[in-house]
């Protein structure tokens, strides 16, 4: 495997019961840099987030994490070699404090310790500090997806993948999540796998783009190179 690579996805299918989602899927996902799905809803984009971490069965194919074969390991052993997830929809717990909801972050280690500290966390995320022992059920959509992207990093993966950070969130905390990510990019060496929608905040953020249609991967390209207007064509609904 590429030493430059953390991610190999070759050649992946996947499917809900009769249903084929992913059809012979082939990607990349460079170390130290951001990696963005893009394309329009139902061509599984999400899909393909939850095969590489254990949630759907892939039926075809291999997933390469850092030079070990991880394809259809168990969620919390994927977890534990260091690949985060944030899922679409954040699924925070509404009835535990901030502060309770990272640590729940702490299932991802292997010895139950934090691997970032909680001033590294609030450092990030000032809000959260502000709110440690406020429910997370009552943080606003922004700040409640600042805490599940939190709750992960606490845990300090090597790879991150983000589902749509962006959805249901105002602009201005979608940019703010965007410089973080790219400063863990920077300063931590963070490799990460991003879904997004959304171009104007795709571009802020990405180094590489895949555009995926029907399953599969159709383009690909590096930020400064790639054919944007094709992108928002196969975006618009």
């Amino acid at each position: 495997m590429n030493e430059e690579i953390i991610l190999s996805v070759d050649r992946v299918k996947a499917a809900y019961g009769q249903s084929t989602i992913l059809w012979s899927v082939d990607m990349q996902v460079k170390k130290a840099a951001v990696t963005t799905v893009m394309g329009r809803n139902g061509v599984g984009k999400s899909t393909l987030l939850k095969t590489i971490m254990g949630l759907v069965k892939a039926q075809e194919g291999n997933i390469d994490f850092n030079g070990t074969s991880i394809v259809n390991q168990a969620s919390y052993k994927i977890a534990k070699a260091g690949v985060g997830y944030v899922p679409q929809g954040r699924e925070i717990i509404p009835k535990l404090t901030v502060r309770e909801n990272l640590l729940l972050g702490l299932e991802a280690t292997a010895d139950y310790k934090a691997k970032m500290t909680e001033e590294e966390i609030y450092d990030l995320f000032p809000v959260l500090q502000e709110f440690r022992k406020r429910l997370g059920g009552n943080l606003s959509g922004g700040q409640q997806q600042q805490l599940a992207i939190a709750r992960t990093l606490i845990s300090a993966p090597k790879l991150l993948l983000l589902d749509e950070p962006t959805e249901g969130i105002q602009p201005s905390i979608a940019y703010e999540i965007g410089d973080i990510i790219r400063r863990l990019v920077s300063e931590k060496n963070l490799s990460v796998l991003l879904v997004e929608q959304k171009i104007d905040f795709a571009k802020h953020v990405s180094d590489h783009f895949y555009l995926m249609d029907r399953g599969k991967m159709i383009k690909n390209g590096v930020a400064g190179l790639f054919d944007f207007g094709e992108l928002q064509e196969h975006i618009a609904v």
